[in-house]
């Protein structure tokens, strides 16, 4: 548990590369709590009157798409069949979930400190080279993303806040015995499965859609056939960072700042150890009895470990009530003061390499800690931290040139509003040129992906009057304005254009509605004993996990599982989002064994996971009832399938 932190924020910090983090919590239906609402034209809801725009949800929406098609392990679907309003409807209550419990943390005063993300990210993985943090490969993985270092930031700050509002109500779970031994029962069951399938494809040509079906979709949806407004523009940016390489620091100031007393901490290096830890856990409002048991086993192990010091490993993977570390033979990596639990940390560094020491109490329980590195701190060099220094007193002169600057700037793209020009000459800055940017689509442009600087080049004074936007702050010292050099507004795409993307829509539909009744037919029949015609694969003995992990789609092993095996063979289907309808037949049941130790400590641990979550879903539902939650935009409910 005592790296539990900074484990998560590590596995944050990967997540939110890829996607904007989904919460994992029960849903609730949105016209229940919506209301419509007035708000800006970027604007999809609003959450206690903070905006949910429609980047953001474009956004989330493809990320969602993109794991739907992980998913499906390979089967070439069509991106545009799993845009679905359900799909549509999960991805929105997610985003407002996640508003609720941002909102949640800050008012519960919860915050993220700036050393703490900076560690955190200079630690992550997709950041490093050759096993050091790269500040390019930082900004080039941001970049691909749209991001600039400023949202992402947020964003992951606010995403470590949300999960230590979640780890604060999963830690004061507790499962009894009969949920674990219930849960192996089942969880470990395996079932004799073969599927049987009846594709889309046998279908498709029976259906046929005629002109009249055509035009009567297209005009009844309108607004899913118009290419969306969208701007080119000419940009200006100002930038402490810019500033700085026109800035010369001498050797001299360098020797001065190295030799100032207030750096001197800084130049001797930070010592790190390395340990290894055997957790003893204790209920959070344990009695006192139960906290001398745990003492007491905690002492035995102690026993155990300094008889067999070279056995610490495997005691950890054998004893270890730490999720976090235990499979890992209880190492917690190099750590440094401030980074533990302070009697913790007072144990470890008070400790010699290869000694073992204990317990050690923490709020987590007791602790068995093997000493196992120390990494003294070296002391660097003034050659060695000069080119560390140029760049702060870079910056340092640089934000104070912004300072001065910055108002110059702002006075002049305002007061010379039809072009940019007479400030970019005053200020010796570069015109750049952005490519098309759409009204809600994210902007590959970085430093133009910003939600106020966008709402303002889509702003009449922008596109029609022709007239610089303000001055932004796109990030920290980081200035930009813009001007609409072309403008093209949202029209409807022609019927000819769409029609045979409609048609090939209402086709698939049509005989994917066709094949749903012949399976759910079939399915019937079966299940009265009924003889059907079909070729089964060969029989394969799974439990759950297997067949999720063995190619079998999501939504036919629920099924699968959850048929009664009173009588054998049993049978379940269900529709994919290919549109083929599986069939599984279950010939054999065989109970899963909950006495096996490690799976039970495993369940258990799962378990406290998922009672935590089942108290977050009930948590989200009290912050629901006080939210005053307003959709603003139905549409981005509606499948676009046929754009």
């Amino acid at each position: 548990m005592l790296e539990k932190f900074r484990v998560m924020s590590q596995t944050w910090v990967a997540k939110v590369i890829l996607a904007l983090i989904t919460i994992p919590f029960a849903l609730f239906g949105v016209e229940y709590y919506f209301r419509q609402s007035g708000g800006g034209a970027d604007t999809v809801a609003k959450v206690d009157g903070h905006a949910i725009t429609q980047a953001e949800f474009t956004e989330n929406l493809r990320n969602q798409l993109e794991r739907m098609q992980e998913s499906l392990r390979g089967a070439r679907v069509d991106p545009a069949l799993l845009d679905t309003p359900e799909t549509r409807r999960e991805t929105l209550e997610a985003l407002i979930n996640r508003r609720m419990l941002t909102d949640y943390a800050d008012h519960a005063r919860l915050t993220i400190p700036d050393n703490l993300l900076v560690n955190e990210i200079s630690q992550a993985a997709p950041f490093q080279e050759d096993g050091k943090f790269s500040q390019a490969r930082y900004e080039e993985a941001l970049r691909a993303r749209g991001l600039t270092p400023a949202v992402f930031e947020s964003r992951l700050r606010d995403d470590l806040k949300i999960q230590l509002v979640q780890e604060s109500l999963a830690s004061t779970q507790w499962v009894p015995q009969v949920a674990v031994d219930a849960f192996l029962t089942l969880n470990d069951q395996s079932r004799e499965l073969s599927v049987a399938e009846i594709p889309l494809a046998a279908f498709m040509a029976q259906v046929k859609i005629d002109d009249d079906a055509v035009k009567q979709y297209y005009d009844a949806h309108p607004d899913r056939f118009k290419v969306p407004e969208r701007v080119k523009v000419q940009y200006l940016v100002l930038s402490a960072d810019q500033l700085a390489q026109d800035i010369a620091v001498t050797p001299e100031e360098i020797s001065r700042a190295y030799a100032d007393p207030a750096n001197q901490a800084r130049w001797g290096g930070t010592e790190t150890r390395r340990a290894s830890h055997i957790l003893v856990t204790v209920p959070p409002k344990a009695t006192e009895a139960q906290r001398n048991a745990a003492r007491e086993q905690a002492q035995k192990i102690l026993a155990e470990a300094q008889a067999h010091p070279d056995q610490f490993a495997a005691l950890a993977k054998k004893y270890s009530q730490d999720p976090g570390s235990a499979a890992q033979g209880g190492d917690l990596g190099y750590f440094g003061k401030g980074a533990m639990a302070q009697p913790f940390e007072a144990a470890v560094f008070g400790m010699k390499a290869g000694e073992i020491r204990g317990p050690v109490e923490t709020e987590f329980g007791f602790h068995i800690i093997h000493l196992t590195d120390v990494k003294a701190g070296k002391g660097r060099t003034l050659a060695e931290v000069t080119p560390q220094l140029t760049q702060e007193l870079r910056r340092q002169r640089a934000a104070q040139r912004f300072a001065e600057a910055a108002e110059t700037f702002s006075n002049l793209v305002y007061e010379q509003s039809t072009s940019l020009k007479p400030a970019a000459d005053k200020l010796k800055l570069t015109l750049k040129d952005s490519g098309w940017i759409a009204r809600g689509e994210p902007v590959q442009e970085p430093l133009l992906n910003n939600p106020k600087l966008l709402n303002a080049l889509f702003s009449s004074e922008s596109t029609q009057d022709g007239r610089n936007t303000q001055a932004v702050e796109v990030a920290p010292n980081t200035l930009v304005a813009a001007h609409v050099v072309a403008h093209e507004p949202s029209v409807a795409r022609p019927l000819a254009e769409v029609r045979e993307a409609i048609a090939q829509m209402l086709q698939r539909e049509e005989a994917a509605k066709r094949v749903r009744q012949e399976g759910e037919a079939r399915l019937a029949d079966l299940r009265a004993g009924k003889p059907v015609t079909l070729s089964w694969s060969p029989t394969r003995q799974l439990t759950r996990q297997q067949a999720l992990s063995g190619g079998l789609p999501p939504v036919v092993v629920t099924p699968a599982f959850q048929v009664s095996t009173t009588h054998l063979p049993a049978y379940a289907g269900a529709a994919i989002p290919s549109g083929t309808y599986v069939l599984v037949r279950v010939t054999q049941v065989t109970a899963g064994n909950p006495a096996d130790p490690a799976k039970r400590k495993q369940a258990e641990a799962g378990l406290t996971r998922a009672y935590g979550d089942a108290t977050m879903s009930g948590f989200i539902a009290g912050l629901r009832k006080a939210a005053d939650v307003r959709l603003v935009n139905k549409a981005v409910l509606e499948s676009k399938k046929s754009d």
